[in-house]
Order: C-alpha cells, then structure tokens, then sequence
C-alpha cells in the first residue's frame, strides 16, 4: 500500500465529525449583574446540553461599546455562525445592518427591534435578510400582573380607595421597559381605585430608585397622602423603594405594598420575608431558549432553512408566597445544569408557535431532583 492509500484508508476509517455551531451572544449588561449574568448562566447550560460553541461578550450598559464590539464581531475573518442581540436602547440596529452581506444569522432576545427601525431592518423572511426572529418576553401582561397584585395587596389591608401609588420604571427607551411600563399603565386605566401619583424613572438603579422613593415620600408627607403601593420595574429598583421605605420610616410589605420583577435571590428573599408581594420574571431564561431555538433551526432538514422562527413570545411568572417554596426547592440554588434543556426541542411535526418554555415545563425537566 502506498504513503496516499494509506493516508487516504486512515481518514476513511476515522468517522467523519460535524463542527459545533458557532453563537456570539452580546450581551448589553455589565458582567456582575445578576439577571444579565443571570441570562448567560442559562444559556450556557443549554448551550453545554446541545454542544453548541458559546461565546459571550459583555458591552458594560455602554451603548456606544455594544456598537462597536457588535461591528468588531460582524467584521471578523472567521465570524460566527449565528450572533443574539438585545435591542438594549435601541442601540442594536447598526450592528444588525453590519451582518448583512455575510453569512452571519441573527437572532433577537428579549428586546426585539420597534416599529420605527422596521424600514432600516426588515422583517424575518424578507428575501435576503438573515434576520431569523426574536425571543421576547411578554413585558405588558407582567406589568399588568404586577400593578394588579398591589390593588390586591391594598384590599387585603383594608385600606380604602382611592389607592395611591407609585410607579417607577427602568427606562424610556427600551422595548421591555416600554412594554412593561404599558402594562401598568392599562392596569391604572382600567382601575378607578388606583391613584397612580408619580411615573419616574431610576434607569435599572437601585441608588437612584432610592432617592426617587425618598423625594416622592416626602412629597405624599408634605401634601398628606399615604402611598399604600409601589410598583417596581425590577429587583434592584424594588431594594432601592424599600431603603427609601426605611429611611421615611416606614416597612415595605406593612406600610406599603411592593411588587419587584427579576426572580433575583434579593427579590425572592423578600417575598419570603413579607416585604414584597411578589417577584415576576423568569424573563432570563430566555438565555437558554435562544439555545434551543437555534439548536432546532439548525438542524432543520431543508437545507435553505428557509423557514425562520419569527417572533417567538413566552409568558413570565410571577412568584409570589403560594409558589415560592415549590421554586426554591427546584431552582433555587441557580443551578441550571440540572435542567435538560434538550427536553425543550420541537418534536416531529411541531412548528416554532408549539413551544412551551414555562415554569412548569422546566420543573418536569430537571434531571437532579430531589423530593
């Protein structure tokens, strides 16, 4: 046998190995912040299940660095397969327009692109446009629930009407924060026991969440009114309303009523504690939804993949002190490995609109349980 036959029979006989998919996630937060951490730790569990080739690249909340490590990522020699973007500040769309032209496809996760950006990017299935769709929570109906439960919590104390409340959200410009500041707003307008007093916004901070509490207390002391509810856009700004509680004197959870979003340990602990009514969220799994979605599209048996995802939108939860404890003994270690995210895959004949990415669909595929 000669040097090439035998190079030729060597390869023959090693079985042929198809590469990983390759997925740039860029993620707008700043390494260290829980739910942005939070959102990665998901999808690299689910990322691990599906042997899928994950690398994350965190913009710092800077939205001029997520433009330029965006362009970086498209511009690359070898990019990858597939980029996710969050539409954070609707800053996403100049790295979004880079990939068009090359072989790179996104997705979209949890803050898909607005009305108004839809001329400059298209639609999924638009004829050359390598946009695949989104994963986007339903913000609204969250923000809805949240503002609901603080009417709820109100009557339960027995305090009269009209309830007076203040909201305060993450910001103007993102499409989640949008959604969400929405859903509370239709909550005030369909009630006519809510007295919303003040809409301000504490761009996702806790300190300045704290001041706005503290300057909006003192103003409900100067005129005589007594808040009975503060609906918080997330965790962080609901720890921030509860320091401005204590510094006025007053307890969250007793005084004034307190819903938060983000099912953060900061935000769970405090429905365990009384001070909130509850924490909604779930929205960072999301993370590992992206995993599976691409997973599925991937292995598409049409080679063109020529049927995209769309806009793919999944319900949050709220917990709240009937579901807490069920939570905290299934995933309340934060350990996502146990999950088998693989559980979550479309079966034959199932279309992308057959997803069920719930609470309770997560706690039948935990593999590690324990009773």
């Amino acid at each position: 046998m000669t040097y090439i036959q035998k190079i030729l029979s060597f390869l023959l006989a090693v079985p042929f190995t198809a590469s990983a998919m390759e997925v740039t996630f860029l993620n707008p937060g700043k390494q260290g912040e829980r739910f942005w951490d939070m959102v990665t730790e998901t999808m690299q569990a689910a990322a691990d299940d599906f042997d899928i080739e994950l690398e994350v690249i965190y913009a710092e909340r800077n939205r001029v660095k997520l433009v330029e490590l965006g362009l970086q990522i498209t511009s690359r020699d070898n990019p990858p397969d597939y980029l996710i973007l969050v539409n954070e500040e609707q800053a996403a769309e100049r790295v979004f327009k880079s990939t068009v032209g090359t072989e790179i496809k996104t997705l979209m996760l949890l803050n898909d692109f607005v009305p108004q950006q839809r001329d400059n990017v298209g639609f999924p299935g638009d004829k050359g446009s390598n946009l695949l769709g989104s994963i986007v929570p339903d913000n609204a109906a969250a923000g809805k629930r949240m503002m609901k439960a603080l009417v709820d919590c109100a009557s339960d104390k027995g305090n009269s009407s009209p309830f007076h409340m203040l909201a305060i959200g993450g910001d103007r410009t993102t499409p989640a924060s949008i959604d969400r500041n929405n859903g509370a707003l239709a909550a005030v307008k369909e009630n006519n026991q809510i007295k919303l007093d003040r809409f301000l916004y504490a761009n996702w901070n806790k300190t300045e969440a704290e001041k706005l509490t503290s300057n909006y207390l003192n103003w409900a002391s100067i005129n005589n009114i007594s808040p009975i509810g503060i609906w918080a856009a997330n965790d962080p700004i609901a720890l921030g309303a509860k320091e401005g509680l204590i510094k006025a004197g007053l307890t969250a959870g007793e005084d004034v009523c307190l819903v938060g979003l983000n099912w953060s340990k900061e935000g769970l602990d405090m429905v365990k504690n009384g001070e909130m009514v509850l924490t909604d969220g779930g929205h960072f799994l999301a993370g590992a939804w992206s995993m599976v979605l691409l997973n599925d599209y991937n292995n598409q048996n049409n080679s063109d993949k020529s049927e995209v995802p769309g806009r793919i939108n999944f319900q949050m939860q709220s917990i709240d002190k009937d579901n807490l404890e069920k939570y905290l003994h299934y995933l309340g270690d934060e350990n996502w490995s146990k999950v088998d995210f693989t559980g979550f895959s479309l079966m034959s004949g199932q279309g992308y609109a057959n997803y069920d990415f719930s609470l309770k669909n997560a706690f039948r595929n935990i593999t590690q349980q324990t009773d």
